[in-house]
């Protein structure tokens, strides 16, 4: 009954997922349906990844002593809420609204669905358990967002909220059924969870996070807007592509870990960091092909998430003693990077008026996280140390 009370946490991370990323590949259907531009409904993005960012360490905080089976359906309940009015607007203002709603509410669940796991296996198994939590947020990519994409041009961009209302309503009945009451814990102070950047490493290595992410949400925002003005692909294709890409991005999450431990984490980020610049400058220039134009997408995706484990690896070792602060910091820091890259993004289509100009922008910003790596990790001491 354990296993299937953590699978359905998987889900659930699988859900919030979906909710977060979705809008990156139906931005253009959104902004035709409420009359606003494609820049504009990028924002949806951003307005999630703050609220995330903001909201979930001062929840969390505030509701650590609370039982965990009530904080974590409550979450829910509040992502379902979200969902179901973001069925129904018909103005941008409130649209937006729902997505702090649903931001902060996602957030809240994925850092109580972790703990939760954790307290339903014995300590030999807590890995396997968060793993197969976390998993649900990167199938959310794989499944989730080209799922959505489908959907949307089949059904309207709304039939998607639909689909996450009644599936976060189909495992809230067995979450309540199966989770047990399980006691919180001492809060840890805001300002103890801030001691954390006085590791120069840390702080460096969120540097070179927020730049990374900022980087990628100022082109994967619009990924679809682009694909439709450069190489003229329909939605349906689109669609198919979004789960491609979803695949490459599973590939480089699992290559990334691997690569943390077999090269070391430094040249694990440094090289990564690297590529994804190199392949962020080439997608604009073979635009004329498309299949090399999907090709090299993917590849930038897989690259991109490279990264990001052996980021997370990088935290642990250099604070194994508050690694879960780091990481919690590390989130946070990803999706103010997310905020700031769709934002970016946006005001840049707003200026030119066309995506094309993105990945060159977005491979801007992600020489910053290149440079950064350079100076934090000093690589070739830390290769020989690794």
């Amino acid at each position: 009954m354990k296993n299937i009370a953590i699978y359905l946490l998987a889900i659930g991370t699988f859900l919030t997922g979906t909710s977060e990323m979705v809008v990156a590949g139906i931005a253009n259907l959104i902004a035709k349906d409420l009359q606003i531009t494609v820049a504009l409904a990028g924002q949806l993005v951003t307005a999630f990844s703050l609220a995330f960012a903001i909201g979930t360490p001062i929840v969390v905080t505030f509701t650590s002593q609370m039982e965990r089976k009530k904080v974590l359906l409550g979450s829910l309940s509040f992502f379902l809420i979200g969902n179901i009015v973001s069925f129904f607007p018909n103005s941008f203002p409130i649209l937006l609204l729902t997505r702090v709603i649903l931001g902060t509410s996602a957030g809240v669940f994925i850092v109580v669905a972790m703990s939760v796991a954790a307290k339903l296996v014995t300590p030999d198994k807590i890995g396997n358990a968060i793993s197969t939590v976390s998993l649900g947020f990167g199938a959310s990519l794989v499944l989730g967002v080209p799922l959505g994409v489908f959907l949307s041009e089949w059904l309207g961009w709304r039939s998607i909220f639909a689909l996450l209302t009644i599936l976060s309503l189909a495992i809230m009945i067995p979450l309540f059924q199966l989770i047990p009451k399980l006691e919180g814990s001492e809060p840890i102070p805001i300002k103890e969870q801030f001691s954390i950047l006085k590791n120069k490493k840390i702080l460096g290595g969120l540097s070179i996070f927020f730049f990374l992410i900022a980087g990628y949400g100022a082109n994967y925002t619009y990924l679809t807007p682009f694909l439709q003005e450069t190489i003229h692909l329909d939605m349906t294709t689109i669609s198919l592509s979004m789960f491609v890409f979803g695949i490459f991005a599973v590939a480089g999450t699992r290559l990334g870990g691997f690569g943390a431990d077999k090269w070391g984490t430094s040249r694990t980020i440094t090289y990564s960091v690297l590529f994804h610049t190199i392949f962020l400058i080439s997608i604009p220039l073979f635009t004329q092909s498309v299949l090399l134009t999907l090709l090299l997408t993917g590849l930038w995706v897989g690259i991109a998430n490279i990264t990001i484990p052996a980021l997370q690896t990088y935290f642990i070792q250099q604070a194994p003693q508050s690694s879960d602060l780091a990481l919690s910091a590390s989130s946070s820091v990803a999706q103010f990077g997310l905020a700031v890259g769709a934002g970016l993004g946006g005001m840049l289509i707003k200026f030119s008026s066309t995506t094309s100009f993105n990945p060159w922008f977005s491979a801007i910003i992600v020489i910053f996280a290149f440079l950064s790596s350079i100076i934090v990790l000093s690589v070739k001491s830390k290769v020989v140390s690794e």
